[in-house]
């Protein structure tokens, strides 16, 4: 067999290569332009998207000493590893704003993510696979929205996919201990970066170490030592994890829809529209896209069954995954999420395309310019499904600046449908801030105002109110009453794609059944001494 593709010498010494020098060649000629490919197109303008809340929270806890963030990240809901790593990478000379520095880290991730699939799950894929793998993985929209971000989301797909290559590795051998070693690290690390995929992945493993179970293969070397070693490793964690769990049970999610059956068919399916064609969807593309939904899955399904080995496994990461994450957010996060779970998708996806030859080759062709379209709305900064990311915050904070004196005004922010974390910081450190949350945070807000000190208000809100009983319309039709000069921005003119998407939910109606509104984001600008007594009159 060694023979068969050995070089071959000519009478002349001149070496010819043999046909698996000539296919090493190829491939990674193939990884590299794909690379490149994906170099140029994470790193063109990382300031393109305004900083959303989340990653406000990553660029302040970043800031801090290391001891100070894992105490930060105890009391809240993540583990330290990616907080750390971006605090130290906030210390390399990359240029001055800290956002575009933790969104290049994202971006570097997900290139290293793209090597080692190419590398190791694919290595020994037939080569139309792996093109169209590189092909779906290097062009996807959603890849890309979430690689841009300074959050940890492509370093827990990195973690995810090198855990479950070395866990199929220790399935096959589990003799192997530099596989198990592997294996324990990797998952480790990916516990170590975010609860989610870390429990979902440790879970799909125990079932297939339980599968694979041979007769004459120890278990405790089998499936009690990795798990072992596994809770060793993140024994210092455990008593945190315990604490997050709890908060998972109690919460509360916004619902949509109201009707239990109807939210999960709707976060399943923004769950599976974002991972096929992304977030960024122009009006025209909307029935494409739907004509193409059925195609796609089935190309998903058909070759998914192709590895029936690991399919149930899979499978049953996933549930875990979608589990944990439908609980604790509402369907626009789903596929952040869910992230770690896009590569097994698109080679799913991938193979699906191979195996059904003219009708597969065509319905990828036709996927793939869907998504070229996807990335080109992208980087026009518009049509993005999720609103909350496209609110210019530091424009907003300039303009509140600008017109307004911090010894005499107050900012008031809807907290319940509104992210005004970035606002508050962009904002002087002198402004005042009132979270509005409740009945009693605006009857607190309403009693500042009778005290007489303040004589400007800016009320930060979404257009769709969703607080109890609209107190929030409620608090602005009193405020347009009772202050004599008042003045309405609006920021975020919702494009044709949504408006097309939110008149079909009738979402954005007044409570009078008034035309919906153009605009994501309203700021309500009020002026002047209010009418004397007239809070307490009303």
């Amino acid at each position: 067999m060694g023979r068969r593709f050995a070089s071959k010498v000519s009478p002349d010494g001149l070496r010819f290569s043999s046909t698996a020098d000539v296919a090493r060649r190829y491939r990674v000629r193939t990884l590299l332009v794909f690379v490149v490919l994906q170099c140029v197109l994470y790193g063109i303008n990382l300031k393109l998207l305004p900083m959303w809340g989340d990653e406000t929270f990553t660029v302040e806890t970043a800031a801090e000493t290391p001891a100070r963030i894992i105490q930060i990240v105890r009391e809240d809901i993540h583990p330290p590893l990616y907080f750390l790593l971006a605090h130290w990478w906030n210390r390399i000379p990359i240029g001055p704003d800290p956002l575009v520095r933790l969104r290049a880290l994202s971006a570097l991730l997900a290139l290293l993510t793209t090597v080692f699939l190419d590398r190791r799950w694919l290595r020994d894929a037939p080569q139309d696979l792996r093109n169209w793998f590189l092909l779906f993985w290097t062009f996807s929209p959603c890849l890309l929205l979430y690689s841009r971000m300074a959050r940890s989301y492509s370093m827990q797909v990195f973690f995810a996919a090198v855990a479950i290559w070395y866990l199929l590795r220790l399935a096959e051998d589990a003799a192997g201990w530099k596989n198990l070693a592997a294996f324990v690290a990797a998952l480790g690390a990916l516990l170590y970066t975010h609860y989610l995929p870390g429990i979902a992945v440790w879970a799909g493993a125990n079932l297939l170490l339980v599968v694979r179970l041979r007769r004459g293969r120890p278990i405790w070397k089998s499936w009690l030592l990795p798990n072992t070693l596994v809770a060793v490793l993140y024994l210092p964690w455990l008593v945190t994890l315990s604490g997050a769990l709890g908060q998972w049970r109690r919460s509360a999610v916004y619902s949509l829809t109201g009707n239990l059956s109807a939210e999960q068919v709707l976060k399943l399916g923004y769950w599976f529209y974002s991972f096929t064609f992304g977030e960024s969807t122009p009006i025209w593309l909307l029935p494409v896209t739907a004509l193409l939904a059925l195609p796609c899955l089935w190309l998903f399904v058909s070759g998914a069954r192709l590895r029936r080995d690991w399919l149930w496994p899979a499978l049953f990461t996933a549930t875990v995954a979608y589990l944990g994450a439908t609980r604790w957010v509402s369907y626009p996060a789903m596929a952040a999420r869910l992230l770690f779970l896009l590569p097994l998708f698109l080679v799913a996806l991938a193979a699906g395309v191979t195996t059904k030859h003219r009708v597969g080759t065509a319905l990828g062709v036709i996927l793939f310019t869907v998504n070229l379209a996807g990335l080109w709305t992208y980087y026009q900064a518009r049509d993005l499904l999720n609103t909350g990311y496209l609110v210019p915050d530091q424009r907003i904070a300039a303009e509140i600046v600008l017109h307004s004196s911090s010894e005499d005004t107050v900012v008031w922010i809807d907290e319940l449908s509104f992210d005004g974390t970035p606002l508050e910081y962009y904002l002087p450190k002198g402004f005042r801030i009132r979270w509005l949350t409740s009945p009693e945070s605006v009857e607190a807000a309403q009693a500042e105002l009778n005290a007489g000190a303040i004589r400007h208000v800016w009320f930060v809100r979404s257009s769709h109110d969703i607080s109890p009983g609209h107190m929030f319309e409620k608090l602005q039709s009193q405020m347009t009453e009772t202050w004599r000069e008042h003045t309405l921005h609006p920021y975020v003119p919702f494009s044709p794609t949504h408006l097309a998407i939110l008149r079909a939910l009738a979402l954005l109606r007044h409570q009078d059944g008034s035309q919906p509104r153009q605009y994501m984001c309203e700021v309500w600008e009020f002026q002047g001494p209010s009418i004397s007594g007239a809070w307490h009159e009303r």
